[in-house]
C-alpha cells in the first residue's frame, strides 16, 4: 500500500470501490482546498486534489513558475501513484497543467488517463491586457472579478501578501507558457460557464489537439461556475468516464 504524499493531502482518505481516481489541479492562486468538498461528494469517483508547492500546507516550499518543471513534478507523481483507471481534471490554470501532464505521460509511454477534463481553459493563452494600476492592484481586481477568492481574504495584510505571492508565481507561469501537448489520443471533456469569457467556441478549439471527438458541456455561471454546479459537474465527468470505459476494446480471450 502506498503511503501519503505531500502533494496528495487526501490520499489517506480514499473512496473504497471507486470506479476511477480523479486527480484535480487548481486554478491560479488556488490550492487543494478548492476541491475539499468534492472528496466525499461522489460515490463513484475517488477525488484526489493535488497540492502544488508554495500554497496552503506547502506554503514553506518554493512555488514553481515554469510549466515544464511543474509538469514534470506532477506527472512523475501521477506515474508513481495513480491506480487504474484514473482521470485528470484541471480548472483554468489547472486545465493547462492537466493537458501537459497528459502529454508527458503519453509521450513517455506511461499509463494515460481514462479521461482528461479541462474546465474554463482554452488550449492557448488569451492575450493579457496591460493593467492601468499597479500589478498587485490589477491582480486583486482580476481575481475578485472572477469570483474565485473571498474578498475578506484580501483585506487581511498577512493573508493578502501570502495570496499575492502565490498568484504572482502563477501569473509568471502562465505568462511564459507555450503549449507543447500537440495532439493527444485520450478522450477529452471540456467544461465551461455560459457567462465566462472562456466561451464554448474557445473550448471547441481543443478539438485541434485531440484525435477523438471532444465533448463540451456548458453550465450556467461565470469562471467559477463549478462551485454552484459541483454535483452536476461530477455527474458529467462520471458519465464520460463510464462511456470511455465501455468503449474500450475487449482484451483477446476475455
Amino acid at each position: 500500500m502506498k503511503t501519503a504524499h505531500p502533494l496528495l493531502p487526501f490520499w489517506d482518505d480514499r473512496l473504497p470501490g471507486a470506479r476511477a481516481t480523479m486527480f484535480c489541479l487548481p486554478h491560479a492562486g488556488g490550492g487543494a482546498s478548492a476541491y475539499r468538498d468534492w472528496v466525499r461528494a461522489s460515490t463513484t469517483l475517488d477525488v484526489q486534489p493535488v497540492q502544488l508547492p508554495g500554497r496552503e500546507q506547502l506554503i514553506g516550499m518554493p512555488g514553481i513558475d515554469r510549466m515544464p518543471e511543474l509538469v514534470s513534478l506532477v506527472a512523475k507523481l501521477i506515474a508513481a501513484m495513480a491506480p487504474q483507471p484514473f482521470v485528470l481534471f484541471g480548472h483554468s490554470m489547472g486545465g493547462a497543467i492537466a493537458a501537459e501532464v497528459t502529454a508527458w505521460l503519453e509521450h513517455g509511454g506511461y499509463p494515460v488517463p481514462e479521461l482528461l477534463v479541462v474546465s474554463a481553459r482554452p488550449p492557448v493563452n488569451q492575450a493579457r491586457p496591460e493593467p492601468d494600476e499597479s500589478e498587485d492592484e490589477w491582480l486583486v481586481r482580476r481575481v475578485l472579478d472572477m469570483g474565485g477568492t473571498p474578498a475578506g481574504l484580501l483585506e487581511d495584510p498577512e493573508l493578502r501578501e501570502l495570496f499575492l505571492g502565490t498568484i504572482r508565481t502563477d501569473m509568471r507561469l502562465l505568462r511564459d507558457y507555450v503549449p507543447t501537448f500537440g495532439r493527444l489520443s485520450v478522450p477529452l471533456l471540456a467544461l465551461g460557464g455560459t457567462e465566462d469569457d472562456v466561451t464554448e467556441s474557445r473550448l471547441a478549439a481543443w478539438q485541434d489537439h485531440f484525435t477523438a471527438p471532444v465533448r463540451i458541456r456548458m453550465f450556467p455561471g461565470g469562471h467559477f461556475y463549478l462551485r454552484q454546479h459541483r454535483d452536476a459537474v461530477l455527474a458529467a465527468v462520471q458519465e464520460a468516464v463510464t462511456e470511455s470505459l465501455a468503449g474500450r476494446k475487449p482484451v483477446h480471450g476475455s
